[in-house]
């Protein structure tokens, strides 16, 4: 029988045979606020479903002010429970997602789960129903769909589509597949694939609180699907978010945790791309000697790569990428020079689908430029950015057009800046 007094961590409440012979007798209109939502949870848990306070009659209930959608999911329900509350917050915004915030602490609590946690699913799906290799490859076709769209696009066109498809055809359907079944394993791992890219989207369009969230429930599929390697891609997923935010310290042990965590059944493609987060976030805290030494680990890795080993998911991380990653490194590291290379080697091969990485890569080339004191040349590089800015639905894009700009405004003596702000205003 399920514990009604710490089903939420609160205090007891009381669903005694006489409270209840009450309210079924109409004695009492209905129970407390918070009795009403410890009783969906309940019935959540026990249905394998989302039950919300409308199914149960208590529709006029003010909506609970707990935010525990960066709870890790203890069972497979809790998880389906807390995904449709993100595809909700995505597709029928109320303001309740805007209040939501970036917890850096979760990140070392799901550390602590990854390296030290059990890898066995203990949790079991209400009424299995068998599901078919079309069911698996829909999956997989739907986030190569939208991936290619985030690609060329942005996060902005592709994120409602992710969540819808995430709302109708996955969520109801999870409950009952059993990940301890080869086709259930693989299902898990294509659910984790595209929960990892919701919340990729949304990390694109500046909505940090909720990438967090769906980055969160991505990672526990991947773990149910017994996946240590897409595990490990998606915490390289945080560590790259919280490199951006700021959160540098956070960043590198989520990359560090990935490759341990992931080593032995990681590709040495996927292997590349965790030292490579790592440089990134190192470089980020001016660490030039531990940064230099992940990025030859990065190097090497990906030098012994089979692309037709790797799994889709880690398909798109090739030489182009790595210099890219290294472009960074040597931004931040303060090397002009070497950025350059870099970033001018990344653009020479990379692939023209990859319009929001080739944006990401030319502002950090006109940026090195900049920090050479080669404005013109920046301005030339940035001016190709602000014109594919315009079309791309990316926060991100925009936000390193914003970086470049201010950094521009310290050569303001110089006649090419008035010129390029005046056509960047005229563009935005």
């Amino acid at each position: 029988m399920t514990d009604l007094s710490s089903i939420d961590g609160g205090d007891p409440i009381a669903p005694t045979h006489t409270n209840v012979d009450k309210w079924l007798r109409g004695e009492t209109r209905r129970p407390k606020a918070r009795t009403c939502h410890v009783l969906v949870r309940v019935l959540s848990n026990a249905l394998g479903r989302p039950v919300t306070v409308d199914d149960v009659g208590y529709g006029e209930v003010p909506a609970e002010n707990v935010d525990d959608t960066l709870e890790y999911p203890e069972t497979l329900s809790d998880s389906v429970t807390t995904l449709t509350r993100l595809a909700e917050f995505d597709l029928r915004p109320n303001g309740q997602a805007d209040k939501l915030l970036v917890v850096p602490a979760a990140w070392s609590n799901l550390l602590v789960k990854w390296m030290f946690g059990s890898d066995g699913e203990k949790s079991k799906p209400v009424e299995p129903r068998p599901i078919s290799e079309f069911d698996v490859q829909a999956v997989k076709d739907a986030t190569a769909m939208f991936a290619n769209y985030d690609y060329r696009y942005g996060g902005g066109r592709p994120k409602p589509l992710v969540a819808q498809y995430l709302e109708s055809e996955v969520l109801p359907l999870l409950p009952h597949v059993q990940p301890d079944t080869e086709l259930g394993r693989r299902y898990f791992q294509e659910v984790a694939a595209l929960t990892r890219l919701a919340g990729w989207t949304c990390y694109d369009t500046g909505q940090h609180a909720l990438a967090q969230r769906y980055l969160h429930q991505a990672f526990r599929l991947a773990k149910a699907a017994g996946d240590r390697a897409l595990a490990g891609r998606i915490l390289a997923g945080m560590s790259h978010q919280a490199n951006f935010l700021g959160y540098y310290e956070q960043a590198v042990h989520l990359a560090r945790g990935a490759a341990q965590g992931a080593r032995g059944q990681a590709t040495p493609t996927a292997m590349a791309l965790f030292h490579s987060m790592e440089a990134r976030a190192l470089s980020s805290q001016g660490n030039e000697q531990e940064a230099t030494a992940a990025m030859l680990e990065a190097e090497k890795w990906l030098s012994s790569s089979n692309p037709d080993d790797d799994p889709e998911w880690i398909k798109y991380f090739d030489l182009a990428e790595l210099n890219a990653e290294f472009a960074h490194c040597f931004r931040d590291l303060d090397k002009p020079d070497l950025a350059t290379e870099h970033a001018a080697k990344s653009i020479e091969v990379s692939e023209s689908l990859y319009v929001r990485s080739l944006s990401f890569c030319r502002t950090v080339l006109a940026t090195s430029y900049l920090q050479a004191n080669e404005v013109e040349q920046a301005v030339t590089v940035a001016r190709e950015v602000v014109n594919t800015a315009a079309g791309l639905k990316s926060y991100r894009v925009n936000s390193y057009l914003d970086e470049f700009r201010q950094r521009l405004r310290q050569h303001s003596d110089a006649p090419v800046v008035a010129d390029f702000e005046s056509y960047a205003n005229t563009q935005g």
